[in-house]
């Protein structure tokens, strides 16, 4: 050990983070060859200009107008150094995240969706909303209403 610059430098902890790997995407692509889900699922790693992505494809019918229609879900892969648990998991919360999107948009009170997904530019159409009057956000505990 010794001080560069005034900054602590580990020549041996140097040697060891340069041998790391980058990412271990072979896993996962590895792991979206044998993962099956739900039927009708279809699971596939696409490499788009060196990114790599998993797609999810679920065959089913459109939530709006009944007709027979198939989507396909993108979810870019982080670059990390996984081991297989952990990309097993990964592929598992993006198979919620699909499951979450899907019950929002059949999920009915009345006719009306009130956790209908955000599928315009710039929204993440996993994310969970509620629909509400802005009265409710305003509304405090005791019943009163905030400015």
């Amino acid at each position: 050990m010794r001080e560069v610059a005034g900054k602590v430098y580990i020549p041996e902890l140097r040697y060891r983070l340069s041998l790391m790997s980058e990412n271990t995407h072979e896993i996962l692509i590895a792991l979206i060859g044998k993962v099956k889900c739900k039927p009708g699922w279809d699971f596939e790693s696409v490499n788009e200009d060196g990114a790599l992505r998993m797609t999810i494809t679920v065959a089913g019918k459109d939530s709006y107008t009944g007709r027979p229609l198939s989507v396909r879900h993108f979810f870019p892969a982080p670059m990390a150094t996984y081991n297989e648990k952990s990309w097993r998991r990964w592929i598992f919360e993006m198979c919620r995240k699909v499951e979450d999107h899907e019950l929002g948009e059949w999920f009915k009170v009345d006719g009306t969706r009130p956790f209908a997904p955000l599928h315009g530019p710039g929204e993440d159409p996993y994310a969970i909303h509620e629909f509400r009057d802005e009265i409710d956000a305003r509304t405090m505990q005791d019943g009163s209403i905030g400015e």
